[in-house]
């Protein structure tokens, strides 16, 4: 039985794969930022940023303060609720993978999932799994995504990855 439910995985996967991924638009790059901000959104035209830290350490979603804590990461400028929260950032950045950046670069995890790279993450919907902060567009979508969060989040990371591979989303450098 665990072995025909490993073939029907790898199956589902493999033809997960195969299936043509939605490209992006070519500026498209692997971080989500809103005029810039990341782990932001955009609510009646005005940028809201949010503390990643915040998410990832106390699983709270905290409005950040830009004019007073904010550190640049790879092109991307990252706003923080207070001062040690950009201490830890900029310390983990300076590891091989930044803790603090989203799963999927803050793409819709769901999204990723199913190929579409042009999705973008909600951060009110972050949640810690494992190592990752995984963001999904909205509640409900984030609701879908843990119905089967290994395989969402095998199968978002595999697209991703192909897609910086192959260009459809261009690395932030």
């Amino acid at each position: 039985m665990k072995k025909s439910i490993a073939i029907l995985s790898t199956t589902f996967i493999a033809s997960l794969l195969s299936a043509a991924v939605v490209a992006a638009d070519p500026v498209s790059t692997t971080i989500i930022a809103n005029e810039g901000i990341g782990f932001s959104r955009m609510e009646d035209g005005k940028v809201i940023a949010y503390d990643t830290v915040a998410a990832f350490e106390n699983n709270q979603i905290v409005v950040a303060d830009c004019a007073a804590h904010k550190a640049d990461y790879k092109n991307v400028t990252w706003c923080f609720s207070n001062a040690e929260n950009v201490q830890l950032f900029q310390a983990a950045a300076a590891e091989s993978r930044n803790k603090y950046e989203p799963f999927g670069g803050g793409h819709c995890s769901m999204g990723l999932s199913v190929g579409n790279l042009v999705a973008r993450g909600d951060p009110r919907t972050a949640v810690r799994i494992g190592n990752a902060l995984v963001l999904n567009g909205n509640f409900n979508v984030r609701a879908q995504f843990l119905t089967d969060t290994e395989r969402n989040m095998d199968v978002g990371k595999l697209r991703f990855d192909m897609a910086v591979k192959d260009g459809s989303l261009a690395a932030n450098k």
